[in-house]
């Protein structure tokens, strides 16, 4: 096969695109284009079909797009120049991007902002509201883009004019019932006020055991029970191919040759190690059955609550770090001594990408001496590496001390730390994005042993939580009487 050229599209399930209609697309592909992100052939085909116009109203012909598509496709991109088009639509629009958590909705926003603030387009708005909480882009003709998290809206009810539901997967069937109740009944009021036919996208990678809306979603619409006005893309590789093949892969990622080359392609499947599952679900669009429920319940996580310790001197402390699969962050956790209270695992900082951490972790180690431990495989790899190997020039000695992390030892350690909270032998403070991925979290087995589920959602909150408790577990071997708590 030739790598050198991106490969002939191959979506499962394409709407076709209806030649009666006239399409906006053009103008949306201008706006992305403006914002540093020229749509590829893939983004193109989907936006010109959504796009189109109903030639009775002068308006859009479709009211909803289920877009399922693999990931390093370039997914979020179609959203964004989108959200831009429809809110210019006219006055007083209301556009929402939904994601999994608003943590991640607000990640997303803020790389909006970047490229909107070195467009032109940016002409077109007030200067954004960066505020937690109330992020939002204002256009000067009274419309509003916002984000948000789509599990939060679902309990709510989101009213607007477009809604981007990202990460389907994750949402229940009464989360998905929620969003389109608080939806779907002001369609017609926002329609005959604003002259533009109101939409809603619902947008993700395939699912898991868990995924019962988007599961049953997919089901009916590639059984042919697809709505008039529903217009439906299915990429990935065909259900009876092998996901390890990579030239399969190659010849049925849409983002294949655009947005990585072959060379990459195998990388990231290194990333995946051995959670074959997770690969399949990643990057060839295969559901993973094998995911039917978290690994640690509701009940258990509440009752495992403990206070954030202060800072004090003497106690035993160990790091420990997470990152996720990309790269794209990296996160620090401590697990801390308290006398004759169980040990307490804390966030220390989330950090963007993995580029500050060696600076940041050495900083922690001279303040407090106590050691890190990190996965030597996975996406922790590469900065676990960068870890084992800096020398401190002043003496000629490793500049990091490291658990000594073995890869049987990371298979067993989330167990560990399970069997730990359920025998109320650790606890966990109080954090936001701990709260977020321990409703995700989900096993994945390895041998007679499990791991995190990485690719059932975001877990780098997790496995450095979980690192930190073995690396604490096992201090034994290091000088643990000068060590200090942050």
């Amino acid at each position: 096969m030739n790598h050198s050229q991106p490969p002939e599209l191959k979506p499962r399930h394409a709407t076709p695109r209806n030649p009666d209609r006239e399409t906006d697309g053009a103008l949306v592909a201008r706006f992305s284009t403006l914002l540093g992100k020229p749509l590829i052939p893939w983004q193109r085909q989907v936006i010109d079909v959504i796009s189109e116009i109903d030639p009775a109203t002068g308006t859009y012909w479709y009211d909803e797009l289920v877009l399922t598509v693999q990931r390093q496709a370039g997914k979020t991109t179609i959203t964004k120049s989108y959200d831009v088009r429809n809110a210019l639509w006219g006055p007083d629009r209301k556009t929402w991007y939904l994601a999994q958590t608003g943590k991640d909705a607000n990640d997303q926003f803020r790389d909006f902002v970047k490229s909107w603030r070195k467009s032109r387009l940016r002409r077109l708005s007030k200067e954004p509201r960066m505020s937690n909480g109330s992020m939002s882009l204002e256009f000067r003709n009274g419309s509003e883009l916002r984000p948000g998290g789509a599990t939060e809206a679902a309990g709510h009810g989101v009213q607007g004019d477009l809604i981007n539901v990202d990460e389907v997967w994750s949402l229940s069937k009464q989360q998905a019932k929620n969003l389109k109740d608080g939806f779907i009944p002001t369609t017609t009021t926002r329609l005959k006020l604003t002259g533009v036919r109101p939409q809603i996208w619902w947008t993700s990678t395939e699912g898991n055991g868990n995924s019962e809306y988007f599961n049953d979603r997919l089901d009916r619409l590639r059984a042919g029970d697809i709505p008039k006005r529903t217009a439906f893309f299915d990429f990935g590789i065909p259900f009876d191919a092998d996901p390890e093949d990579l030239e399969t892969i190659w010849a049925y990622h849409p983002g294949a040759g655009h947005l990585f080359d072959f060379n990459q392609l195998a990388e990231f499947r290194q990333q995946f190690d051995d959670d074959a599952e997770g690969w399949a679900r990643a990057f060839g669009n295969i559901r993973d059955d094998g995911v039917t429920e978290r690994a640690i319940d509701s009940i258990l996580w509440a009752d495992t609550t403990g206070q954030p310790v202060k800072p004090s001197r003497g106690l035993k402390l160990c790091f420990g770090v997470g990152v996720t699969m990309g790269a794209g962050k990296t996160i620090v956790a401590a697990c801390i001594a308290r006398g004759d209270r169980p040990p307490i695992v804390q966030i220390v900082k989330e950090l963007d990408g993995t580029g500050q951490a060696p600076q940041f972790l050495r900083e922690l180690q001279a303040v407090y001496r106590a050691p890190i431990c990190i996965d030597r495989r996975g996406p922790s790899a590469a900065l676990a590496d960068v870890l084992a190997s800096t020398i401190d020039p002043a003496t000629y000695e490793p500049a990091y001390r490291l658990t000594d992390l073995r890869a049987a030892d990371a298979i067993t350690a989330p167990q560990s730390l399970v069997s730990a909270l359920e025998q109320h032998a650790v606890e966990h403070a109080p954090d936001r994005l701990l709260d977020e991925q321990v409703c995700t979290a989900a096993k994945r087995k390895s041998g007679d042993a499990w791991l995190w589920n990485r690719n059932a959602g975001d877990v780098h909150a997790m496995e450095a939580m979980t690192m930190a408790y073995w690396g604490y577990m096992h201090l034994p071997a290091f000088d643990v009487d000068d060590i200090q708590v942050f």
